[in-house]
């Protein structure tokens, strides 16, 4: 079992690094609010994802919380050596796998969030004419 002792610097190093990166993400949050906001309006008011307006917010996340974690990652590496480093090389490592892995599933919701929207709401504009032997195709949904 390790040295409780000889993690507490990392402790009081990470506090400090999370509220300097804390500050800096709530910058870049309000940045993005247009984008959710967008996207918010859509869903409610198309009752669809668009999935252009989507990929483009969890890019924004996506880049934004890799450099959270590298920026906290720094400041904890700074002034560790050792096997507290390691260790915290190894956990910056893991916490980029989980948001990497969280995004990717999170790259299924706007098929999913339209087909339950679709379900709940009825078919959306391109299905109306298709059932009415309009033959309007999905590549002329509006963009609106």
């Amino acid at each position: 079992m390790p040295d409780a002792g000889r993690f507490s610097e990392l402790g009081e190093q990470g506090s400090r690094a999370v509220m300097e990166a804390a500050a800096v993400l709530e910058r870049e949050l309000s940045a993005g609010l247009a984008d959710a906001k967008a996207a918010t309006s859509r869903l409610t008011g198309e009752h669809r994802v668009d999935q252009d307006e989507f990929d483009q917010l969890v890019r924004r996340v996506s880049e934004n919380t890799h450099q959270l974690i590298d920026a906290v990652s720094a400041r904890v590496l700074a002034g560790t050596t050792g096997e507290v480093s390691e260790q915290a090389q190894r956990l910056t490592a893991n916490a980029h796998d989980v948001l990497d892995l969280l995004l990717s599933l999170g790259a299924l919701a706007p098929g999913l969030a339209n087909r339950t929207m679709q379900s709940a709401f009825g078919p959306q504009h391109e299905r109306t004419g298709e059932a009415a032997g309009g033959g309007t195709g999905a590549d002329e949904r509006p963009n609106g």
